[in-house]
């Protein structure tokens, strides 16, 4: 929307006269933003003066997200999670959350027409590709049909497995202090199924490409932990050290049927820089068709 300068007066004052019912701080969002141009050029001061003759753009806001989007539509969005991020609040924290950044960006972007909703999560520790609906309608979708969703992740680990490949099953229970653990089954217990496959090996580490059957809470590294090979940098579940500061398991594709169109949508978010100090660069694992 362009509009001519009549009478010297400052940006604000102008958009103020010409603007409606805009409110003031609506008014100072779309300077903020960039969203005035005076002659083309984004004008980020209230106070700049302006003279007869001149025209003023409005453009549509742009809101830039904090974290890589992978996937969006009107139903959907798909956002690349960075490790040592909650995706969800907790009774001691509700505000540094990747939920609310999200939602953040989303509502910032719509004018507060459009929100999120959970779909599934990732431990705190854990990076890569998180999806959230936009309406609960996709969201009932998704999580309907969330056992066909394919969920691959890396996982660079100390020691090596006993196989190249293989599957481990068994039913696994949260401790007192929020520890998961095998056992034979019984009450609070929950069936898990991790399949996995060696990507590459190293003196005294592997990078291994998992994929879950199951979505129990520390599901991947309770397993491999318990499989004599835990993830680098996870402490809880007996990792030695913590080169890198957070644990070395990344959440690389999701695969899934879309809610509304049912086209099968599949996202890829490539392996953290940081694993490369292990060696050459590493490349997205080659994936194998079928089971692992």
């Amino acid at each position: 929307m362009k509009i001519p300068v009549k009478d010297k007066s400052t940006l604000f004052d102008f958009l103020l006269d010409n603007m409606g019912s805009a409110s003031k701080t609506k008014i100072r969002k779309l300077i903020r933003h960039g969203a005035v141009t005076l002659e083309g050029e984004k004008i980020d001061t209230p106070e700049h003066v302006l003279f007869p003759g001149q025209s003023v753009e409005i453009r549509r806001p742009t809101f830039p997200s904090p974290f890589p989007v992978l996937y969006e539509d009107r139903h959907l969005i798909a956002v690349e999670k960075p490790a040592g991020m909650l995706s969800i609040s907790t009774e001691k924290e509700r505000f540094n959350t990747f939920y609310r950044a999200v939602n953040q960006y989303v509502q910032s972007r719509s004018g507060r027409r459009e929100r999120i909703f959970i779909v599934h999560r990732l431990d705190r520790e854990v990076s890569g590709i998180m999806l959230f609906a936009k309406t609960p309608e996709a969201k009932e979708g998704l999580q309907k049909n969330w056992g066909k969703t394919e969920k691959r992740y890396c996982a660079l680990t100390e020691g090596h497995p006993p196989r190249e490949e293989g599957t481990i099953r068994g039913w696994l229970k949260e401790s007192p202090i929020h520890k998961v653990f095998s056992c034979p089954g019984g009450p609070d217990a929950k069936y898990a199924v991790t399949h996995y496959r060696e990507v590459r090996r190293y003196p005294r580490h592997t990078l291994l490409e998992i994929r879950l059957e199951t979505g129990r809470k520390n599901q991947i590294r309770a397993h491999l932990s318990e499989m004599g090979c835990p993830v680098v940098g996870d402490k809880k579940y007996g990792a030695t050290g913590n080169p890198f500061r957070r644990i070395a398991l990344h959440a690389f594709l999701l695969t899934f049927a879309h809610p509304v169109s049912g086209n099968r949508i599949r996202l890829e978010s490539p392996v953290p820089g940081i694993f490369e100090e292990f060696g050459r660069p590493l490349p997205l694992p080659r994936l194998t068709d079928g089971s692992s």
